[in-house]
């Protein structure tokens, strides 16, 4: 009998401390549906986060695969602002900031901000749908024939990651060598810019033989660093020709602007 009677007692006091239909709900949490339908394809880990005006609410690290339609969250009722991004490998998240090692490379991150949401109702959903914030350059050697001496190319910045809750650079020093392609092109990933003050160091036979000013160049052939997705960028670098450069988004045959510099 007392053993019963505690029972009772128990569901009693977990009706009272529960959500329901006669009593005040504010203070019962919001289910944020958040679909994910358009961000398979760009990550297969996924880090989801939401803020609000007191900071983060959560931030959780989730398989796709596992959420082929949506991934649900309680939130506390109010305005909020999911975000999210995927792809990353070697970059580290500090805080709010996620920033490239250094001497590294910018790794193929997408990412997702929402707009505000209001979630002061019983649910309330968002849609992610991720977005190309990394761009990769790729340089094509112009040596009219001539021993390039080893050429080694190092680009040299002042943006170095971004913000996870706004995609806004984080400034911060930024500088790698390049790489080669299969086609023996040079390459580097480097992250949104918010000006042109990325640059191209030029070395042959171990010397610092100049230095671009990519940034500005790349800015006046009409690139903009902040559209949504950003576009790959292709430059033919003549090395021992009167300084040129030639500048096309997309591929080496589109259309492409040459400046002397």
């Amino acid at each position: 009998m007392k053993a019963t009677r505690l029972f009772l007692a128990a569901l009693l006091m977990a009706a009272l401390s529960s959500c329901s239909i006669k009593e005040d709900r504010d203070p019962c949490p919001c289910v944020l549906d958040i679909f994910l339908e358009d961000s398979g394809d760009h990550a297969e880990r996924l880090a989801l986060s939401a803020w609000d005006g007191t900071g983060r609410l959560f931030l959780d690290r989730i398989d796709t695969d596992k959420y082929p339609d949506i991934y649900q969250k309680k939130v506390p009722k109010g305005f909020l602002n999911v975000c999210a991004y995927g792809g990353v490998s070697s970059m580290a998240q500090k805080g709010d900031r996620l920033l490239i090692p250094e001497g590294g490379q910018c790794d193929p991150v997408w990412a997702y901000k929402g707009d505000t949401i209001d979630a002061n109702g019983e649910t309330a959903e968002d849609h992610i749908t991720l977005h190309k914030q990394y761009a990769v350059i790729h340089i094509r050697l112009d040596s009219l024939g001539r021993d390039t001496g080893g050429a080694i190319l190092r680009a040299v910045g002042n943006a170095n990651g971004f913000d996870i809750s706004t995609l806004e650079p984080v400034k911060g020093p930024f500088h790698s060598f390049t790489s080669l392609d299969k086609e023996m092109h040079h390459v580097v990933s480097v992250p949104r810019q918010f000006d042109g003050s990325l640059e191209l160091e030029v070395y042959l036979e171990g010397v610092l033989s100049r230095t671009v000013l990519l940034g500005e160049l790349i800015l006046n052939a009409g690139y903009s660093w902040e559209r949504e997705d950003l576009e790959d960028i292709y430059i033919s670098l003549g090395l021992f020709s009167s300084g040129r450069i030639t500048i096309s988004v997309n591929g080496w045959d589109t259309e492409a602007i040459t400046f002397k510099y």
